[in-house]
């Protein structure tokens, strides 16, 4: 868990190489579509493919989606899916992927608590795998069952596919576990709030759903920055776009953030939309 800072895995699609880098000006972001605009902004010149998780994935219900940001049309796409990537991201530390370039070929690419392994494969073998995270030109899945939603669309150059697989041997840490016991029965609690039922479907990481849209991705909704920087499902907009519900389960993990960390997200990451949408824009006139 990194609490002050987040840690950042950056692959180059052209060349196979990786690199980790420690980022401290990204911890007010706290995660999601936050630290993702702000990566996206940093590395816009390379039009970047972003996936982030979220401070709380893995540890918490109905908070099991990671955030993927990329280019299309000359614009940046949002578009959010459960299954396994984002609490496995939280157990290993990574905070988020970066991939720059682009690739034919299929692309494996395997964690294991910090050692990264970078393989080329067959078509055929790339299709046989159920990663944790899988992109082709135009489609987003994790596990081949979670979606990252539809019309997706990387470009012509982009005519491979990457597939990304978590293992660790680390489990998740807690600040205080008793506080975090009550905090998670609390919050399934809450159920009624969401605005799908339970059903018997395949879960996401952290989540005892099982809903009729547990398959399905999220593209970008009106939902708030917080719980879309946490990150919760849509679905769950009710329960996590309360500051004190969220500062309460981030404290319990160790993380100490303040509640205008958490007022002052919306306004941060307008920030970072207007200057993208500008830079975008001044390119495309030039």
């Amino acid at each position: 868990m990194n609490l002050e800072y987040k840690k950042v895995l950056y692959i180059d699609l052209n060349t196979l190489l990786y690199e980790f880098k420690i980022h401290e000006d990204l911890w007010k972001y706290i995660g999601g579509i936050g630290v993702g605009y702000r990566l996206f902004a940093d590395n816009i010149d390379e039009k970047p493919v972003v996936l982030t998780a979220g401070p709380l994935s893995g540890y918490f219900p109905y908070i099991s989606k990671a955030c993927l940001l990329y280019l299309s049309n000359g614009a940046v796409e949002e578009k959010f899916g459960g299954g396994t990537i984002a609490g496995l991201m939280n157990m290993v530390g990574v905070d988020a992927i970066v991939f720059t370039g682009a690739t034919d070929k299929f692309v494996h690419i395997s964690l294991f608590n910090q050692d990264v392994t970078i393989t080329t494969e067959k078509e055929e073998d790339f299709e046989r795998r159920y990663s944790d995270f899988i992109l082709t030109k135009d489609k987003a899945t994790s596990q081949r069952y979670f979606s990252f939603g539809n019309g997706i669309s990387l470009g012509d150059s982009f005519t491979g596919g990457i597939s990304v697989s978590i293992d660790s041997t680390e489990s998740l840490s807690f600040n205080d576990f008793n506080h975090y016991e009550d905090l998670y029965n609390d919050l399934l609690d809450q159920y009624r709030k969401l605005s799908v039922e339970p059903r018997s479907n395949p879960s996401c990481l952290g989540c005892p759903m099982g809903c009729d849209k547990s398959s399905q991705g999220e593209d970008e909704e009106n939902v708030a920055v917080l719980p879309r920087c946490l990150i919760s499902c849509a679905y769950a907009e009710e329960v996590f776009k309360s500051i004190p519900t969220a500062y309460a389960c981030l404290n319990s993990v160790g993380y100490k953030y303040h509640h205008s960390h958490l007022e002052n997200l919306p306004k941060l990451v307008g920030e970072l939309k207007v200057y993208i949408n500008n830079k975008l824009r001044d390119d495309s006139n030039r």
